[in-house]
């Protein structure tokens, strides 16, 4: 029996990873934006469809390129080797952050409410914008490209590898899921629940990142280790 056969097709590591980037200031800055409008629910929709779209076909498209490659992708030693390979990267970017050599001293972009992206999308809140912003604030960073990474590795069926992007894609997009839905019973519940996030990240964000890098990194480093 197949690997992928023989564990849960979401694993662990995808979902940690996925954790670890829900909280992005300038997609909350554009959530914001979007949700002081006229006709939130609309500019929602589509900046969460158009978000998904962008961001799952580049994984399917990252994932894909390495298909039917062999290079004893699904053995033991390759899943550990990849689980090694993301972890040390994960703890290289976790002591940047710390530093301050990556993201400066605050960790991460954290945007005001008020900041660029309200006065940029202020200008003309169409579909189109909101379609736009969508892939924008989202454009696949390192802890995506570690869980694409994990994915080829382990070797997966097409249907779960495709269920592990899904997943992950969801979890990352799970703010903005959750504000479009409070939007279809109390837009203006669903603008304050934001606004709220978004000043609880500027004053919580480095420490977010810092924690959760460190363990991520920490366990996919021991994991690797342990099964070379």
């Amino acid at each position: 029996m197949k690997a992928w056969q023989t564990r849960p097709p979401v694993t662990l590591e995808i979902i940690a990873l996925a954790l670890a980037t829900t909280i992005r200031p300038t997609s909350l800055a554009a959530v914001y934006a979007l949700l002081t409008s006229d006709v939130p629910r609309r500019l929602m929709g589509a900046y969460v469809a158009a978000g998904l779209v962008f961001t799952i076909a580049v994984g399917m498209l990252i994932v894909g390129a390495f298909d039917g490659i062999d290079l004893g992708a699904g053995s033991g030693r390759t899943k550990a080797i990849a689980q090694l390979a993301g972890g040390i990267v994960v703890l290289a970017f976790a002591v940047g952050v710390l530093t301050g050599r990556v993201g400066g001293k605050r960790g991460e972009d954290a945007v005001r409410p008020g900041g660029r992206w309200n006065d940029l999308l202020h200008r003309r809140l169409t579909l189109r914008t909101a379609a736009l912003a969508g892939p924008l604030t989202h454009v696949p960073g390192l802890f995506y490209l570690v869980a694409l990474n994990l994915i080829v590795a382990h070797n997966t069926s097409p249907l779960a590898g495709l269920a592990e992007l899904v997943v992950y894609n969801v979890i990352w997009f799970a703010i903005p899921i959750a504000a479009l839905a409070v939007c279809f019973v109390r837009p203006s519940a669903a603008r304050d629940a934001v606004r709220a996030i978004q000043d609880w990240t500027r004053r919580h964000a480095r420490t977010i990142v810092l924690v959760v890098a460190f363990v991520v990194g920490a366990v996919l480093v021991l994991r690797g280790v342990l099964g070379l």
